[in-house]
């Protein structure tokens, strides 16, 4: 429902506007994907480069996604549902970030506070009321599920892997009531996050990227190369886990104590290439990175045999091309559209 009332929404405002030609000739500057590599907000090299850390751990090691991949009966449905993932996540580019940009171009005034009520303000304006109220009771049912799941992962994550290991005969009882107590702190937590979220000049979208950047460099580098590489000892992903809590303590101060006072405190981080959140984040990994190899290096290994379950065997066979229902088809596929959609758009 959502996508299809965002998609009328989409066509709507394409039409009041004067079509696609009509939205290049008022907003021209807006409609390019890719700003330049020292933009201070959204340079395009910065951003590509949280794929390299933040979007691989947030949807190939995230609890939050994990769990839905678990969900599926066999391997072969989860790796459609997985595909099926990265083309629902091509829309956004049409349903939400277009429309901001068709706002901008029926709504010249927008300035300030008002920016951040784009989407209602069109809501209001072009769609009728009947749709008007699906729309946003499925963005709201949608808001509501990613929560739950965000709240389900972290209970799961901190009852059985922190409070179970401490006391292995707890009854499931107590497990759950344990998980309970977990989700009210954890939505007071959320609650005082929401604030500062909303105090934030910089919007929603911006602010919950860099954070959530800065969050996962101390766990990233540890994790990911803990599966593909039997050379990481546990010595080394403790050093590792160390060090980017280090950067990324440093990252969040400078974030919360703003531009002015950051450059003082912190000049190398204010830098063209330091600046953006991406790029701080690349930087970081690639240091973490090689600290922890540095130190697996001369640091006892760990038994291969208690890596089998967890580690990459690159032993096995590559499994054979399957036709048209093999992932690795599809993903061939949406990695063609994606680059396509870059070209069109940039």
């Amino acid at each position: 429902i959502m996508i299809v009332g965002t998609t009328i929404m989409l066509f709507i405002g394409l039409d009041k506007v004067g079509g696609w030609s009509g939205l290049m000739e008022k907003v021209p500057d807006a409609m390019h994907i890719a700003a330049p590599y020292d933009d201070p907000v959204y340079p395009f090299w910065g951003i590509l480069a949280t794929a390299f850390y933040a979007g691989i751990f947030y949807w190939g090691i995230d609890q939050v996604n994990v769990q839905r991949v678990l969900a599926a009966p066999n391997l072969k449905q989860a790796r459609w549902g997985a595909m099926f993932a990265v083309l629902l996540k091509l829309l956004p580019v049409f349903i939400f970030a277009l429309p901001g940009v068709i706002a901008f171009a029926l709504y010249p005034g927008l300035e300030g506070e008002e920016t951040k009520q784009t989407f209602i303000v069109l809501l209001n304006n072009l769609l009728p009321s009947g749709l008007r109220g699906l729309v946003l009771a499925s963005l709201l049912a949608a808001l509501i599920t990613s929560l739950i799941a965000v709240l389900n992962s972290v209970s799961t994550l901190v009852v059985r892997d922190f409070v179970v290991k401490a006391k292995p005969h707890m009854k499931e009882t107590r497990q759950v009531l344990a998980g309970r107590a977990v989700i009210l702190i954890v939505t007071l937590f959320g609650i005082g996050a929401a604030y500062l979220v909303y105090k934030n000049e910089e919007g929603l979208y911006k602010y919950l990227q860099t954070i959530t950047a800065y969050l996962i460099l101390p766990v990233f580098p540890a994790i990911f190369f803990g599966i593909v590489s039997k050379k990481v000892t546990l010595k080394a992903a403790i050093v590792s886990v160390v060090v980017g809590l280090v950067f990324a303590t440093i990252f969040v101060i400078d974030q919360f104590i703003g531009a002015e006072a950051g450059e003082k405190v912190f000049p190398f981080l204010h830098y063209k290439l330091t600046l953006n959140f991406g790029y701080r984040g690349l930087w970081a990994t690639i240091l973490i990175t090689v600290i922890l190899f540095a130190v697996s290096a001369f640091t006892p290994k760990t038994d291969p045999g208690k890596l089998e379950l967890t580690t990459i065997n690159y032993s096995d066979r590559i499994a054979k091309f399957s036709g048209l229902s093999d992932w690795r088809l599809h993903l061939l596929i949406l990695s063609i559209i994606t680059i396509l959609l870059y070209i069109w758009l940039r």
